[in-house]
């Protein structure tokens, strides 16, 4: 019946722990596969963020880039415009030509003829010399010919292009030079091309009654702006003051559209062709800004384009460019792909590996795991094993030592539980031994227990005596405490003491200090005396001398008659002043007479201060040392006190470890005898226990019976 028991409560643990078992949902193959995907998550993150920062880095460098390209094209053009400025300032000022204009020289025909054609030719090789100019001229007052390289002769019309819209700004006297879109008036004189020209320049002569006219080439400012290659898409446009303009476009193939101006698109692409940077608000905003450059991004057509303008110098022309956005974000784009297909096929390598391993795993633990249920059901012959060479072969070798190790185990224990078996026997016969000696014991404590109760008596007597000797040594320590209390005021007072004495010799020194510092300024002060007795002197004798001086000059004007009568009266004026001068000097002598007489005075009196402050310094000196005195008398005092009063503390701890000595005995002679109560009681809780050992032995066989038939049910 008890076999069987065993049996039924081993099966049920078994069960218990299987349950536990196969209950988790979330085994090992699906953790490998989640921890395989972490870092694709990582791969994933780290493609978005590659992509992020490259497309932000290339949209700035291409943005830079893009406002360097029309930084540089805004220098150029400057340079350039420079260039054709001067030139026209050249011919604004040349004398001949000035002359000319004013029909001042060259007034016959024939010299007129030469002049002009002479002019003209050199204003043709001035073109081709130039590849940005296409036409010079110079516009003369009415009957002086026309200088142009156009080889047109015609009359001057200066006036009537002053009149007309593109000159009037000639006539106003604080503007030199202007630039302009078109010139309708020129045209149609010159029979022009408007295609041909970009735009002009105006200037005035310096004799202010004719102007010179420079056209741009529209080619040369053409093959400049297609050179610019922005990107695919972009308009790059050159706006002059009066609103014309100038527009390329890239098509994104090799060949490059011809400008245009305004509305008039020539191979502009459809989509464009309406397109104007002077109709646009952002270019309005540009031109009210004081910067000479800028950008900013702006919607045309539903798409993002960066816009940009740079203004060449103060010509009031103005460079612009509109790139679409897309045009750079090609190679972000392009980053974008690649990212995403890297991180497909991470993502597709990353889970195949996860699932072989996974599935690798999961055979070999489902394998281990049969060979453990066996082991759980008590079959410890199986041999556990894997094919896999890894960490499986270790574990399945590891369990298979764990096994040998089992089977060794259960082996010792049938072998333990024999002889546990006879140590239960064994038990039963010493207890019986014990409770034979438990009764010795028992007399013995009851005779312990008598004389410990004599012991006891004679304490408590001892205890009495040692209490009267302890209020007696108290009171001689109460009186010793009393005198070191007077003995500490008493030193305080005299450290007070010493310390007044020590601050009334410092306030003695800083008196005698101050006094030596008067005794020396009078000292001083009295040496200052004498200096100006001396230069009182000196007045007298200046005065002498002036008073001799004065004689010397009332002579001298006597002599001289009525004409010295004037330098007479200044010499008299001048003896005035000098006896003057001596009658305050000599008042001065007397105040400084009487400032000496005083200082001496106040010199000794300090000097009597000094050593009367001296002899007070010596007083206190000796006061101080008598004060160190009577501190040096109260200290041995204090330190013979302080001897005292701990040979008393000394005294007193005796008495109180004497005291502490006698109330042990006492008290562990009540201890002791309680002790030996206790030790009779235990004694018969003892046999008690004995009884209850046997009782023990018994049960402990049976269970050593059950132990072995527990054991029977594995196999080894």
């Amino acid at each position: 019946m008890k076999k069987n028991n065993v049996k039924k409560k081993l099966i049920s643990i078994r069960k218990e722990k299987g349950g536990k078992i196969h209950g988790h949902n979330f085994g090992i193959r699906q953790k490998l596969i989640f921890g395989f995907l972490i870092p694709v998550l990582f791969i994933v993150v780290l493609g978005f963020v590659s992509y992020t920062k490259a497309s932000k880095g290339l949209i700035s460098n291409y943005e830079q880039a893009t406002k360097n390209s029309i930084n540089m094209a805004t220098e150029y053009m400057n340079f350039g415009l420079s260039s054709v400025n001067s030139i026209a300032l050249q011919y604004a000022e040349d004398k001949d030509i000035s002359y000319f204009a004013q029909g001042v020289t060259n007034n016959t025909d024939s010299m007129r003829d030469i002049f002009v054609k002479s002019t003209d030719r050199e204003l043709m090789k001035k073109v081709d010399l130039e590849q940005l100019i296409e036409n010079i001229h110079i516009i003369t007052p009415s009957g002086i010919p026309v200088l142009t390289s156009s080889n047109k002769i015609l009359d001057g019309f200066y006036k009537e292009l002053t009149e007309a819209e593109e000159g009037k700004l000639l006539s106003d006297s604080k503007l030199e030079f202007y630039w302009r879109g078109n010139h309708p008036l020129i045209d149609s004189k010159f029979g022009l091309d408007t295609a041909k020209y970009a735009f002009s320049l105006y200037r005035l002569s310096q004799s202010k009654d004719s102007g010179v006219i420079i056209d741009v080439s529209r080619e040369e400012i053409t093959k400049f702006l297609k050179k610019l290659e922005l990107g695919k898409g972009s308009i790059v446009g050159l706006v002059t003051p009066d609103g014309s303009e100038i527009l390329t476009e890239d098509m994104g193939g090799s060949e490059k559209n011809d400008g245009i101006e305004g509305t008039a698109a020539a191979e502009i692409s459809d989509k464009n062709k309406d397109f104007q940077f002077n109709s646009q608000n952002y270019y309005k905003e540009s031109m009210k800004s004081e910067a000479l450059t800028g950008s900013k991004y702006i919607k045309y057509k539903s798409e993002d384009y960066l816009y940009l303008y740079s203004k060449i110098g103060d010509t009031g022309v103005t460079i612009c460019g509109l790139v679409p956005k897309a045009s750079f974000m090609q190679q972000a784009n392009d980053i974008k792909n690649i990212t995403v297909i890297v991180v497909l096929l991470a993502c597709l390598i990353a889970a195949g590996i996860g699932m072989y391993l996974s599935f690798g795993i999961g055979r070999s633990l489902n394998s281990i795991n049969k060979n453990l249920k066996q082991i759980s059901e008590g079959d410890l012959t199986v041999q556990v094993s894997s094919k896999h060479k890894d960490e499986f072969t270790v574990l399945a070798g590891n369990i298979t030592e764990m096994l040998n190790n089992m089977r060794r185990l259960i082996q010792k224990v049938t072998h333990v539980s024999g002889l546990v078996s006879d140590s239960a026997q064994n038990v039963m016969q010493s207890s019986e031994n014990i409770a034979a000696a438990s009764g010795n014991i028992s007399l013995a404590i009851n005779e312990i227990g008598n004389g410990i109760s004599a012991q006891a008596q004679d304490s408590q007597s001892c205890l009495m005596r040692m209490d009267e000797l302890s209020g007696k040594i108290t009171d001689v320590n109460d009186n010793l405490g009393e005198i070191e209390k007077v003995t500490d005021n008493t030193k305080y007072m005299i450290n007070q003491g010493i310390t007044t004495m020590e601050e009334l010799s410092r306030q003695s020194e800083a008196t005698n200090n101050i006094t030596k510092y008067v005794v020396d300024n009078i000292t001083a002060l009295e040496a200052k005396s004498y200096s100006i007795d001396r230069i009182i002197k000196v007045i007298n004798e200046i005065a002498d001398q002036t008073n001799l001086l004065a004689l010397n000059a009332s002579i001298e004007a006597a002599r001289a008659g009525e004409t010295g009568r004037g330098f007479s009266v200044v010499a008299d004026e001048i003896r005035k002043l000098a006896e003057q001068s001596v009658q305050a000097a000599n008042e001065i002598r007397e105040v400084i007479e009487e400032i000496t007489k005083q200082t001496s005075e106040t010199v000794i009196t300090a000097r009597e201060a000094e050593n009367i402050v001296e002899k007070q310094n010596h007083i206190v000196d000796n006061t101080i040392q008598s004060f160190h005195n009577m501190n040096s008398g109260v200290e041995k005092l204090i330190s013979s006190l302080t001897v005292i009063s701990q040979n008393m503390k000394n005294m007193d701890s005796a008495r109180t470890g004497t005291l502490n000595a006698v109330e042990s005995i006492s008290a562990i002679a009540e201890e002791t005898l309680a002790t030996s109560d206790m030790v009779e009681d235990t004694v018969n809780t003892q046999n008690t226990s004995v009884k209850a050992l046997e009782d023990a032995s018994k049960v402990l066989g049976e269970n050593a019976k059950e132990l072995n038939e527990a054991i029977n049910l594995f196999r080894v």
